[in-house]
């Protein structure tokens, strides 16, 4: 009675004060369920101990109960003696014990194992293998999660609402818009996807992959929300650039009164006023986040703040603002800090920043790859290259060799989309799980590709600044500017995961790919070519440094007319696509 009336303690105090051989299994199951119901997992645990010293024999109740509570403590020690138990004792492994097993071993890292306890299981039912696909969901092995749900299909098992949700969780961390879409429709054909969570899921997945119209769609949909309905949907706002939407947003969930925000609605909060340059109402947002919901404000939201106040080019507020935080700033406050100081030359201020990126990350090359781009940025070269020299570059050989290749299939893209060259000109492929056009003529495939491989030294440096397809009419004028703006994260340096940048491309190539025509068709007796535009370089010194001088950089400085199409800003890589309008006296050949 007390442990199911939330008393723990009393029900303790009831247990001990028995006579000694009086309690059995049943009582002492009963005190750790309890305790797991109350949310003192180590306690649980502890209670066992005593179990086990009180000679009282164990059953599968109480297994299972000690399974649950190593999961939360992530106290693989007792997990596996639990499981030893069961293996001595003959206890068959059944759909219980066994999601137990998986969900234990993949709480606490070690998704080999449970791995091997859902493969050595002969029955199995929706919760084990939802298990199993969460536990890959929790690692970041959403590869993994879709394949295991495809497996799931093809045995006849029929998915519930839970195994949706992390199914949907994997499709958004991988940008894997069709494979959402496709979930989603198999939610609509089996009468699933009504539950709350499986809306928040798709309104995440939806925002992450770039859809924000359909998940505002599933969002107004909704007859109830709660805090996770409302920080999806603001959050989305947020990461697509819509920051004006994320703040109405967000003032509409404080009018209705019915949720109250927590961190995380105001991380996306405080993002869209990062994004959007808005310094007063982030300022606002985040001290009423503390005076008024008695929230304590993350790393995350003094990281935003940094953030906002670089972005305003407030260098000096900035650094204040990082010596008065009540917690020791991080490196990605540090990072914000840098990046600030690069956008405004000030070098000063960005050696200082780097030696404090450096005692925290003493063993990568964040410091010194951000710092060398601030002494690019301010024409300081010998500086630069000594950097430059003293960084071990054969990762960010494989990282510009991965970015080279994208732009040829992406510039492969856009002469299709224009219809400069006939359909039989290309052939479909797979690109990181993304069926997009590649060149198949032979001259233009070897155009394409030289002139995107010759930029791999370039990209490997961080010099290429922007890659340019221009096209032009029969009398040779420009009319339309395709222009990527590139920038390479390389203080991920060595420790880049190869995954993280095919995210962030292949996010970038499903919203290229399936976005709607931007363009009117070129007419057949036109002309296109590829340019590269580089960061200034002094004009003499180094014979090497005449390859890189770019077109008049002056021109470059002008703020060009320019439309976005689509863009991605996802570490380690930022990527954006302009169309610009160029001007019509601007020559045919840039470095002219």
């Amino acid at each position: 009675m007390y442990s199911s009336c939330s008393y723990p303690a009393t029900a303790r105090l009831v247990l001990d004060s028995a006579p000694q051989g009086a309690s059995d299994a049943v009582s002492w199951n009963t005190i750790i369920a309890g305790y797991l119901r109350c949310g003192m997992p180590n306690k649980a645990l502890r209670a066992f101990g005593k179990m086990t010293k009180e000679k009282v024999r164990l059953d599968d109740v109480t297994l299972l109960n000690v399974l649950v509570a190593s999961a939360r403590t992530g106290t693989v020690k007792v997990g596996r003696l639990c499981h030893s138990l069961v293996m001595v004792n003959g206890v068959r492994i059944n759909c219980y014990m066994g999601s137990s097993l998986i969900s234990m071993y993949a709480k606490c890292g070690l998704i080999e194992d449970a791995r091997k306890v859902f493969d050595g299981m002969h029955e199995r039912n929706v919760v084990c293998w939802t298990s199993m696909i969460s536990g890959y969901t929790q690692l970041g092995k959403f590869k993994e999660a879709v394949e295991l749900f495809r497996d799931m299909q093809i045995s006849g098992m029929k998915a519930d609402d839970a195994t949706i949700a992390t199914v949907v969780s994997s499709c958004a961390h991988m940008g894997a818009l069709d494979l959402g879409c496709y979930v989603h429709a198999y939610c609509d054909v089996n009468g699933l996807g009504k539950e709350l969570s499986v809306k928040n899921s798709l309104i995440d997945m939806y925002s992450k992959c770039g859809d924000v119209k359909k998940a505002y769609e599933i969002f107004s949909g909704l007859t109830e929300r709660d805090v996770f309905s409302w920080t999806a949907m603001i959050m989305g706002f947020a990461v697509n650039g819509l920051c004006g939407e994320a703040l109405d947003l967000f003032a509409q969930m404080e009018a209705e009164g019915k949720v109250m925000p927590n961190e995380v609605t105001f991380l996306g909060v405080l993002t869209s006023c990062s994004h959007g340059g808005l310094l007063e109402q982030g300022y606002h947002h985040f001290q009423r986040m503390s005076t008024v919901y008695n929230l304590a404000p993350r790393i995350e939201h003094y990281g935003c703040m940094v953030d906002l106040l670089g972005r305003a080019k407030l260098l000096a507020e900035a650094s204040q603002f990082i010596k008065e935080m009540p917690i020791a700033p991080d490196v990605v406050v540090w990072r914000s800090l840098l990046f600030a100081c690069r956008a405004c030359g000030e070098v000063g201020l960005a050696e200082h920043v780097a030696e404090r990126i450096l005692e925290l990350e003493p063993k990568r090359h964040a410091g010194h790859v951000l710092l060398s781009n601030v002494y690019a940025t301010t024409s300081r070269w010998f500086d630069a290259n000594k950097m430059w020299t003293s960084m071990d570059g054969s990762r960010m050989s494989q990282i510009a060799q991965v970015v080279a290749e994208f732009l040829e299939v992406a510039v492969s893209c856009i002469i299709f989309l224009k219809g400069f060259y006939p359909p039989r000109a290309f052939e479909r492929r797979r690109y990181m799980n993304v069926v997009v056009h590649k060149a198949l003529h032979p001259e233009l495939a070897s155009y394409i590709h030289s002139t995107t491989t010759g930029l791999l030294p370039f990209i490997q440096k961080g010099l290429v600044e922007r890659v340019v397809v221009i096209f032009y009419d029969k009398d040779h004028v420009p009319v339309e500017k395709f222009v990527f703006k590139i920038e390479v994260n390389q203080s991920y340096g060595p420790n880049l995961q190869e995954a993280d940048l095919e995210f962030a491309l292949r996010a970038f190539l499903i919203k290229l790919t399936v976005a709607e025509p931007v363009t009117k068709s070129l007419p057949s007796d036109g002309s296109w070519e590829i340019t590269a535009y580089f960061r200034s370089l002094p004009a003499d010194g180094d014979q090497e440094a005449q390859l890189w001088i770019p077109t008049d950089t002056k021109l470059w400085m002008q703020p060009p007319q320019i439309t976005p199409i689509k863009s991605v800003s996802c570490d380690p890589l930022k990527m954006q696509l302009y169309l610009e309008h160029p001007s019509p006296t601007e020559p045919k050949n840039p470095a002219a």
